[in-house]
């Protein structure tokens, strides 16, 4: 039986990006009273550590460098503390800065991400949701990794087993999540639970120029990602990633100075509205 600090993985993972997210986003349909940033935030943030793997130096005055970000103990070391930090920049910068700038996708509605900075929740549920995301995220991969904390410890989950599990898992989940995406970008559920009318897609300011710059930040990460190949093929796929996330962040920022804050709705305590026929688009009067 393998120890309880060991729950991390260094092999491929699997798909981080929406098989990760298929979990959250039932629960945040389900009670739109926990923070969805912070599912999604906390459901990607474990895999965000293994970028700090194989670094030098490992230690820096006495405190670790490396982080697993899949044991016990990095829920706290690693995952709050990085989760809170992606919440906040996700919330108040990136999405309402760059969901414009995202194609409406029909019926994903996904500018409606631009919203999401309009409320803000009580600590504890941040905290909480944030927990409930990567703790999911580890229960998951325990099951689906050669190497996973459940293997040899559940009856008939051997490492061929979990392997098997890994591909399966990372399909069906991916598709749940992208039909969970649908839903709420049908019903508008973003719009209702930050309090807005849905409006349809806009035309931000200088959108191909944004556009553009985008894939080209997107592309330099690759650039500089592919430059890690020593430390393994993992590492390498987190680390564009993590690049990418850095790049948003500038990018949101210089979107944000270029275009003024003046406006910009103040947020509020969560408070969502009574669904209108507006509001949920096919929805039949009473």
């Amino acid at each position: 039986m393998p120890p309880l600090a060991v729950l991390c993985h260094h092999g491929p993972v699997p798909v981080t990006f929406l098989a990760h997210q298929a979990p959250v986003l039932p629960m945040k349909r389900r009670w739109p009273g926990l923070d969805g940033v912070a599912l999604v935030a906390g459901s990607m943030v474990p895999d965000l550590a293994v970028t700090t793997l194989r670094t030098t130096p490992r230690y820096l005055a006495g405190v670790p460098l490396w982080w697993e970000g899949h044991t016990l103990a990095d829920q706290w070391n690693w995952c709050l503390p990085v989760g809170l930090v992606l919440t906040l920049l996700l919330r108040r910068l990136v999405l309402p800065a760059l969901a414009p700038y995202l194609p409406d996708a029909g019926g994903f509605h996904l500018q409606d991400l631009r919203h999401v900075g309009r409320v803000r929740y009580r600590w504890w549920v941040i905290v909480g949701s944030l927990l409930i995301g990567s703790v999911s995220h580890v229960v998951i991969d325990g099951f689906t990794h050669p190497t996973g904390w459940a293997v040899g410890v559940v009856p008939g989950l051997d490492r061929g087993v979990a392997s098997v599990l890994q591909v399966v898992a990372s399909v069906a989940l991916s598709i749940v999540a992208l039909w969970q995406m649908w839903l709420t970008g049908r019903d508008r559920s973003i719009c209702v639970w930050n309090g807005v009318e849905p409006t349809p897609p806009v035309r931000p300011v200088a959108e191909t120029a944004v556009r553009a710059v985008a894939v080209l930040l997107t592309l330099a990460a690759a650039a500089w990602a592919s430059t890690q190949t020593e430390r393994g093929s993992t590492i390498v796929v987190m680390t564009w990633f993590a690049l990418s996330l850095v790049g948003a962040v500038v990018l949101a920022g210089a979107v944000r100075v270029g275009s003024g804050v003046a406006g910009r709705s103040p947020a509020r305590p969560f408070r969502p509205v009574r669904p209108t026929r507006r509001c949920v688009p096919g929805a039949r009067s009473g």
